[in-house]
């Protein structure tokens, strides 16, 4: 039997980033699922800001950064053309960064100024992170940086939201936390999982009209991209908008533009030979999924549609966004990730079979809780358990991988 050391986690950045995030992700999902459940046992909860702040804060800034570090850290230096980073440098901001998270927690049930701190204290920790990112982007000679500029620039719009979000409940505003953290999600998170696919996946590339790629060969990426800046400033805008129907009507019509030509992007790819492969296969569904959250999104702008179902649709839109394309996507990536360079031969294996399928039964359970209020007792346990039964495996499986020798016996 291999033995686990910690001192393994130091030997690359995705180990140790990894790990972290696991646990962060672990731990995320069972807060979430034990308050779901709560009720069920007669447990009571105090919350000292709102339920849905907190679960958006820590979901979107918890757990993804960290992912996004060890990703970033890993493959950005393949991509700039710069010397490997060196785990050690990274172990102090990413404690640092856990540990504000911990108070958070307990601020988030004791104190909104215990919240406050915590997130500050996160922020600065993840500053650290945030301009190694900006000094490997700045420092490279290689031509094409524009993938990897664009995830520097989203660990800046993160690093906004944090500490936005820690000033907000220290000035006793935890009312414009749900606007901040949507523009954290949209700017920094869902900015660097649209780039990212569109680097790594096939599906996102040219080759749909070739004359639009003769004449704007980067058209898809910034088509995709689109979707995140401008749902971002929306979110800030908040009920400015509410009135104006105009402004909502041309939000639903770039949303339902950019679904059509993501859709004719990834179709295409239907019956194609990459889709038999395990891993292509376990990349498309979540860009499945982005197209619906695009669609559903679209339908809840339009000024026509009654606004308690309005605000359901954004619900539905928001969760297949998050768990059905990022979390679709990350599960795929930090598994493969962290099985090749553990020396595993098959990354994606029975195991990581079964946890996309439960993911998908995830996503399905929220949508259904999201649409159909009269189903939330229901499906909303269901959806917290599933996301924590793939959070739990993952993170026990793969965090034990990480702090073990490889598996094949090789160096490193």
């Amino acid at each position: 039997m291999p033995t686990w050391r910690a001192a393994a986690l130091l030997s690359a950045p995705h180990k140790l980033c990894f790990f972290w995030a696991g646990v962060h992700w672990a731990l995320a999902a069972l807060w979430w699922a034990a308050w779901q459940f709560a009720p069920a046992l007669g447990l009571a909860w105090s919350w000292r800001i709102p339920p849905s702040a907190a679960h958006g804060l820590w979901f979107t800034l918890g757990p993804m950064p960290l992912f996004i570090t060890g990703f970033m850290f890993t493959a950005g230096p393949n991509w700039l053309r710069r010397p490997p980073v060196d785990a050690r440098v990274l172990r102090w901001p990413v404690a640092i960064f856990s540990a504000g998270w911990a108070l958070a927690l307990a601020g988030f049930h004791a104190g909104a100024g215990l919240a406050a701190a915590g997130l500050a204290v996160a922020a600065c920790a993840w500053s650290l992170l945030a301009w190694r990112m900006l000094r490997l982007v700045a420092l490279s000679t290689e031509e094409d940086r524009r993938h990897a500029k664009a995830v520097a620039a989203a660990a800046v719009a993160m690093l906004a939201c944090l500490a936005g979000s820690a000033l907000a409940l220290a000035l006793g505003r935890a009312d414009a936390l749900e606007r901040i953290v949507r523009a954290g999600l949209w700017w920094g998170v869902a900015v660097v999982f649209v780039v990212v696919s569109h680097r790594m996946l096939p599906f996102l590339g040219e080759g749909a009209w070739p004359w639009l790629d003769a004449r704007w060969p980067d058209w898809p990426l910034w088509a995709l991209a689109s979707v995140p800046l401008v749902q971002g400033a929306a979110a800030l805008a908040g009920p400015w908008l509410d009135g104006l129907a105009a402004s909502r009507w041309l939000l639903a019509l770039h949303l339902a533009v950019v679904a059509g030509l993501s859709l004719r992007l990834s179709l295409r790819w239907i019956g194609k030979p990459p889709l038999r492969q395990p891993m292509v296969a376990m990349l498309f569904r979540p860009l499945l999924w982005w197209d619906a959250a695009l669609c559903l999104l679209a339908l809840s702008w339009l000024p026509v549609v009654e606004s308690a179902f309005s605000f359901r649709l954004a619900m539905a839109g928001v969760h297949t966004l998050t768990l059905g394309y990022m979390g679709g996507t990350m599960l795929a990536m930090v598994t493969r990730v962290s099985a090749t360079h553990s020396g595993r031969s098959q990354a994606i294996d029975r195991v990581a079979r079964r946890l996309n399928a439960l993911l998908q039964v995830t996503v399905v359970a929220r949508l259904l809780a999201a649409l159909w209020p009269s189903a939330a007792f229901v499906a909303l346990p269901v959806a917290a358990a599933g996301w924590l039964i793939v959070a739990g495996t993952w993170a026990l499986r793969h965090g034990r991988w990480l702090g073990e020798p490889r598996a094949d016996g090789r160096p490193g």
